[in-house]
């Protein structure tokens, strides 16, 4: 036993080599639908999500990182060899960081009762076939271990699990819950990886204008391709429906139709990115998944890392060797087609803000008779402030109604972290929505006190 203690405690702690980090960090859940069986109620597909920022926030739309296929929210984090991953460098670039473990994976919870039959397990064959197939071993020069080394193999495959069986029930659900997501926190940028690629397109469709930009890291293909073990792109990109124009109401209708004629209006200038590596199989996919996103009205380019001098990686490539080589076209990629993201540092570093709250009163005053359509602020405007703003650290919006016998129709309460939040929210991009919205409920020009 001496002997045994000995050896799991020799050595340097864990994190003895690692920098340390200064951000804000929490988790919350997505919650999933009730549903019944047998009298009893559960809940459906939640989703789990860790949330990060920087001390110093200098990009406005923060990043959501979607895992890949059987997998889970850890690949962004650190590397099979502990070094930083692109989680990490997105943060030192000034962008808040969403992680999520989609429906039925990692964190969130599976059972088949209620999410449905899982799919096949994922050996150590598949990983290897997947990621560094021994037949490209002289060309993927940045895999960061040898197949040889047990300890480094057996941690790559223990966050491997199942996914559902039925892809398309499976991609609903993701997109469901990552629509509900950027309800919660605002426009964003959509970063996947693989089978997780067409959780972005099901989002763009299904939230437009709330998707910024799209990176999908070697999606998953070919166009109505079928991935063993996973399952078939019967839309074309996707195994959910998509919002053709004109509708194409079946997988039939989607199949017989012209590639031209295949176009989804929320894509409409949205722009992005696939990511290929020089050696995976999964960048042969990406010209005709570009085209077909172009079709589809989208403004889709791929980044084959080659192109940028980066060699050597597969389907891996967000965690290889290079890493951070790879980020690199990916980030340059994002302050060129997103120019309005840059912002003045805001810092969340507690020691050093303001710890006064800062209230601000919207009043709406008129005469009696004055067009005001409560039932629309209450359910639809009041809501559209804390979506735009609660990033930028709006705590809480109330909607009140005076006595009618006075000159103040409604106002609202909106209690921010600070005078720099709100300051911040009210110069933010989403502040011209919200002011568009008033005329849908009233002609009253609101007046605005800080408290």
């Amino acid at each position: 036993m001496e002997k045994l203690t000995k050896n799991i405690h020799s050595g340097l702690p864990v994190w003895a080599d690692k920098p340390l980090r200064t951000s804000r960090r929490g988790h919350f859940w997505i919650n999933g639908e009730r549903l019944k069986i047998d009298n009893k109620t559960y809940q459906h597909g939640p989703m789990y999500v860790f949330w990060e920022v920087p001390e110093k926030i200098t990009k406005i739309y923060p990043v959501i990182l979607v895992h890949g296929g059987t997998l889970q929210g850890t690949e962004w984090m650190d590397t099979p060899d502990g070094r930083p991953g692109w989680a990490q460098r997105f943060l030192e670039n000034g962008y808040p960081v969403f992680i999520v473990d989609r429906p039925g994976h990692g964190r969130s919870p599976y059972h088949s009762d209620i999410i449905g039959q899982m799919g096949p397990a994922f050996s150590y064959e598949r990983g290897q076939e997947v990621y560094f197939p021994s037949d490209d071993a002289d060309i993927q020069t940045q895999w960061p271990f040898s197949p040889l080394d047990h300890d480094a193999y057996d941690s790559f495959i223990a966050p491997y699990g199942p996914m559902p069986a039925d892809l398309a029930k499976s991609q609903d659900m993701d997109a469901r819950r990552i629509s509900q997501l950027l309800d919660r926190i605002g426009p964003a940028i959509l970063v996947t990886h693989s089978a997780s690629g067409p959780d972005g397109w099901l989002v763009a469709d299904r939230r437009p204008g709330l998707v910024k930009a799209i990176v999908s890291v070697e999606p998953m293909g070919p166009v109505f391709g079928t991935t063993p073990g996973i399952g078939s792109l019967s839309w074309g990109i996707t195994s959910a429906p998509l919002t053709y124009d004109p509708p194409r109401l079946s997988v039939e209708d989607v199949k017989l139709a012209s590639p031209e004629s295949l176009r989804i209006p929320a894509f409409l200038d949205v722009p992005i990115a696939l990511v290929t590596g020089e050696t995976s199989v999964f960048a042969n996919y990406a010209p005709e998944i570009v085209k077909f996103l172009i079709n589809a009205g989208a403004k889709a380019e791929e980044l084959h890392l080659p192109d940028f001098g980066i060699q050597g990686n597969g389907h891996g490539l967000i965690y290889e060797l290079n890493s951070d080589q790879t980020l690199q076209p990916v980030l340059d990629w994002l302050v060129k087609k997103i120019p309005d993201q840059e912002i003045t540092g805001i810092t969340t570093d507690a020691g050093n803000e303001d710890p006064r709250k800062c209230t601000i009163l919207v009043i709406y005053e008129g005469t009696p008779g004055a067009r005001f359509d409560r039932k629309y602020y209450r359910s639809k405007h009041i809501p559209m402030l804390d979506v735009a703003w609660a990033k930028y650290g709006l705590e809480k919006v109330e909607d009140l109604y005076p006595p009618e016998e006075g000159d103040i129709i409604a106002m609202a309460v909106c209690t921010f972290r600070n005078k720099t939040a709100a300051e911040t929210a009210f110069n933010s991009p989403e502040s011209k929505a919200v002011m568009l919205d008033i005329i849908n409920y009233t002609d009253i020009t609101p007046l605005r006190i800080t408290v």
